[in-house]
């Protein structure tokens, strides 16, 4: 199966108003996935094990998250931050392997989707932190407010 050698090696677009990127591995050939947050997005800065509300609503991509920094300028435009995921993880075919291995191609149609639903659930992390700091505050008694307030103040400090 060589369903790569049709495909292009890298795309740029935009999905639910964020900046979105397929590379391809240099070396390997698998394709990696990545969308960008602005400053000031509260994913910005963040390492990709340590993602705001993970024990609320976790981030799932294929593999997990595997990647974040900020943009080098050269593949990914500086003044952003990157959150990304490969495709060379066990049971994934990866072209340039040195060895054949029976696995499935995650093909730039898979990449884009799941790219796609990174980027909705980013966004979707922004609507959740958009209702804590809004909207619960409100709701919840002055008591239980307060010790919100204290608890995402020390998580902002870290």
């Amino acid at each position: 199966m060589t369903e790569w050698l049709d495909e292009p090696d890298k795309d740029e677009f935009e999905h639910a108003g964020l900046k979105c990127l397929i590379l391809r591995h240099q070396e390997m050939g698998h394709l990696c996935g990545y969308v960008a947050v602005p400053k000031g997005h509260l994913c910005y800065g963040k390492h990709y094990d340590y993602m705001p509300y993970d024990d609320l609503f976790p981030v799932e991509v294929h593999g997990g998250l595997t990647f974040s920094g900020e943009g080098d300028g050269d593949t990914k435009q500086k003044g952003y931050w990157w959150l990304g995921f490969d495709c060379a993880h066990a049971w994934d075919l990866v072209p340039y392997m040195p060895f054949e291995l029976n696995g499935t191609y995650r093909n730039f149609q898979y990449v884009r989707r799941t790219i796609e639903d990174l980027a909705n659930q980013v966004v979707t992390l922004e609507f959740i932190d958009w209702q804590f700091t809004w909207v619960w505050p409100l709701l919840l008694p002055v008591r239980a407010a307060r010790g919100i307030w204290s608890k995402r103040r020390k998580d902002a400090e870290n």
